[in-house]
């Protein structure tokens, strides 16, 4: 759709835009400049809209679910920015907004799923989505922390001015793995109170990942804020749960939808 293309496009827009900040770091930037991200986030909620919205239910297929992940990447992201310094973290999340946003005119299976009148499904989808959002942060977070720190042991003077002190940083992750340890845990709970028969249409595979996953996000967690591990083996551990909760959540979906369909 061309709604879809100029989403993408103003995203990858907005992307220039954090280039030539990163390469001008003493440049003053204006204050409307912590507006602009809700110009694209405006028309990815409309094209989101058009997409989802169907006369038979909400279209939940795999582009519109990431580009809902995107979304409220990108949202949660300006948000945070409008306090902090974040121009790295912005520019990866506009960077794969407008990738998926543009993925999004490819034809896919459509996956309708009535929401209206069931709540316990609404509520399962909606946190599932907000926790996957919030560990991919923590995850992208994840990798500028790792980065910072190669920077202060091999090359101190070269560290970037804009990126934020390591321990700053830390404590951002920490806050993100939190957050969506919280959000995924409720929305797992609220997946074993559904009905069997929506149960049984869940792939094993996605349900025995998403739980590992999470189990293993609790476990780092636990292991930092109790000093058994160090803020950048932590950060290292909350990649691999990541990967194990994307092969749960989008690699199923994949699967399913594409592979296993055109073999």
């Amino acid at each position: 759709m061309l709604i879809d293309i100029i989403t993408g496009l103003s995203y990858l827009v907005l992307a220039v835009f954090f280039i030539l900040r990163l390469n001008h770091p003493d440049k003053e930037v204006p204050e409307w400049g912590k507006w602009l991200p809700l110009a694209p986030i405006a028309l990815h909620l409309y094209a989101l809209y058009l997409a989802i919205e169907t006369g038979a239910g909400q279209n939940l297929s795999l582009f519109n679910t990431l580009s809902l992940v995107s979304l409220i990447m990108v949202l949660l992201i300006a948000i945070y920015r409008f306090n902090h310094q974040t121009p790295h973290l912005m520019l990866y999340a506009c960077l794969f907004a407008g990738f998926v946003s543009l993925l999004n005119i490819a034809p896919e299976k459509p996956n309708i799923i009535m929401l209206k009148g069931n709540s316990l499904a609404f509520w399962h989808i909606w946190l599932s989505v907000i926790g996957f959002s919030l560990l991919l942060i923590a995850t992208f977070q994840s990798i500028l922390l790792l980065f910072l720190h190669k920077k202060l042991r091999s090359r101190p003077a070269s560290i970037h001015p804009l990126l934020p002190p390591l321990m700053q940083m830390e404590q951002f992750l920490s806050a993100l793995v939190l957050s969506g340890i919280i959000s995924l845990g409720v929305a797992l709970i609220l997946g074993f109170m559904q009905p069997d028969t929506a149960l049984r249409a869940q792939s094993l595979h996605k349900i025995v990942l998403s739980a590992l996953a999470w189990f293993s996000f609790c476990t780092f967690y636990l292991g930092y804020k109790l000093s058994r591990l160090s803020g950048i083996r932590f950060a290292r551990l909350c990649i691999i749960a990541f990967v194990i909760l994307a092969l749960g959540y989008v690699g199923s979906k994949l699967v399913l939808d594409y592979i296993l369909q055109r073999g």
